[in-house]
């Protein structure tokens, strides 16, 4: 092990919850602690992080957070999302502080680990999938504690977005902070999902943060995460979702804060017919890394993906890219699509992508395709020549390409709130005026 697992394996035996809650929940921690000293920081050399060195993120020593403020102030809620009807439920450094009036069943993670909720547990001990083995999920996996667990009823269909808040603070100053969100949605259900965080400061802090949703069959979710932490921050995010037959999951994410953002996607496609769309923003500007790993699991037959990415990369910023298709013998009449599209608005910003297939069946359909430029000097051109100024036809066209990213959503609720953050996003980097 190196300075860093030995810190936080010190950090693990120091920590008083482990000798409080059920045996079986003490056991799950220890092996998400055993396979994180397994598998090792990851470095350059392993294949899935070959463009991303973790220099700067293990020269820092991230403390577990103590303790944190109990309460949300409301007043603080992002403007984009003050006038929207929803089931609102807050968090504080990952810590769930208030939630109330809820058609569905909501719990504190530590609470309803505590109770020894049956369905909580099956879903704790599921091992998901044995591809796909990531250090930061199986670090979240042994200091898993703060977070929700959602359960929505079989053939509920949820009126309102479902909106998890998370505030980082001033006491999150170099911490390492650790939460999980496990959403459970029962046979022909749905719902819309909408995950946020923001800081009220410029703090530097570790976020370690994993998403998962189980789907019973005939389920569908459409889900949208907006990632505008503190650009000193370090963020480190694991969605996965597990899929039975004939469910239907779209994301879709809009990556704007931190430092470093590592955002790592897992659809597991594991009943026949199911569908999954992924969909994702990475808006870089100053020294940004922002590092992207699609992992599409295809585990049963007939069942079909799209994947659609983008980046606006300003500044000295950086985006990666590594789409990754996995088709399992026997998952035939697979129809699976990656594209990856990036924009350069200077000079000096740079992108790595990196498309990969890899299929065990035989009937199946596999299309990828990556593409990086710069704004296209003959539509600017012919634009002008019709009068319209250059800052209008920069503008016209950065929209443009944005707007591609939000079309596959049906929910009106999400797509508005697509267009307002990124719209914000294009004011605060200066792409726009704000009265254009």
């Amino acid at each position: 092990m190196n300075n860093f697992e030995d810190r936080y394996t010190s950090y693990f035996n120091n920590d008083k919850f482990n000798k409080v809650v059920p045996d079986w929940f003490n056991n799950f921690r220890l092996n998400g602690l055993n396979s994180f000293q397994n598998i090792g920081i990851p470095k350059i050399t392993d294949e899935d992080w070959r463009f991303t060195n973790l220099k700067d993120f293990l020269g820092n020593d991230f403390l577990p957070l103590d303790k944190s403020t109990n309460k949300f102030d409301i007043s603080e809620i992002p403007s984009c999302l003050s006038d929207l009807d929803a089931h609102f439920i807050f968090f504080v450094n990952g810590s769930l502080v208030h939630s109330a009036d809820l058609e569905f069943k909501a719990l504190n993670m530590k609470d309803a680990i505590v109770s020894e909720d049956q369905n909580l547990k099956k879903i704790i001990l599921d091992q998901f999938s044995l591809r796909n083995k990531d250090f930061f999920y199986e670090l979240n996996s042994a200091f898993l504690e703060n977070g929700v667990y959602i359960e929505i009823e079989k053939s509920h269909k949820i009126s309102k977005p479902i909106v998890l808040v998370n505030k980082f603070d001033s006491s999150s100053s170099d911490a390492f902070i650790n939460s999980r969100n496990i959403l459970h949605f029962g046979e022909s259900s749905s719902g819309e999902i909408i995950e946020y965080s923001f800081s009220d400061s410029n703090k530097k802090y570790f976020s370690n943060r994993t998403t998962m949703l189980y789907m019973d069959k005939n389920s569908s979710v459409e889900h949208l995460l907006i990632e505008d932490g503190s650009k000193s921050s370090f963020v480190f995010s694991n969605l996965k979702i597990k899929q039975d037959r004939d469910s239907n999951f779209t994301t879709n994410s809009i990556l704007m804060g931190g430092n470093l953002i590592r955002n790592n996607v897992h659809p597991l496609l594991n009943g026949d017919g199911s569908y999954s769309s992924i969909l994702g923003l990475y808006l870089s500007q100053d020294n940004q890394l922002m590092d992207n790993y699609m992992f599409v699991e295809h585990a049963k037959p007939n069942c079909s993906s799209r994947q659609l990415y983008k980046g606006l990369l300003k500044d000295s910023s950086k985006g990666i890219f590594h789409g990754r298709i996995v088709v399992h013998k026997g998952a035939q009449k697979t129809d699976a699509k990656q594209t990856n599209r990036n924009l350069l608005l200077s000079d000096h910003a740079q992108v790595d992508t990196k498309p990969q297939l890899e299929i065990y069946a035989d009937d199946v359909k596999c299309t990828h395709g990556a593409t990086t430029g710069q704004l296209n000097k003959d539509a600017i051109h012919y634009m002008r020549t019709r009068g319209i100024s250059k800052d209008k036809v920069v503008s016209m066209l950065v929209r443009a390409f944005a707007d591609e990213v939000c079309e596959p959503l049906k929910s009106k609720k999400l797509i508005n709130l697509y267009h307002r953050v990124v719209e914000q996003w294009f004011i605060s980097s200066k792409l726009i005026e704000k009265d254009e």
